[in-house]
């Protein structure tokens, strides 16, 4: 996965958890679509570190 920066959307996944419940998206991903972002905010994370900017840490943890 090639991510590149850090979005409006990841940043708020970020700041969920991961945690689709409150997304914008939630309704979108139902039964047809699996939600890629938390793996994307992961990959942000590990490639350029938390988002810029914000000072709540907010951890999502890697499903193994």
């Amino acid at each position: 996965m090639d991510v590149r920066r850090w979005t409006v959307s990841a940043i708020a996944c970020w700041k969920r958890g991961g945690v689709c419940s409150g997304c914008i998206y939630e309704n979108f991903f139902t039964s047809m679509r699996k939600c890629r972002m938390k793996s994307s905010v992961i990959e942000l994370v590990k490639k350029l570190g938390p988002p810029p900017n914000e000072k709540e840490q907010t951890f999502i943890q890697e499903e193994i």
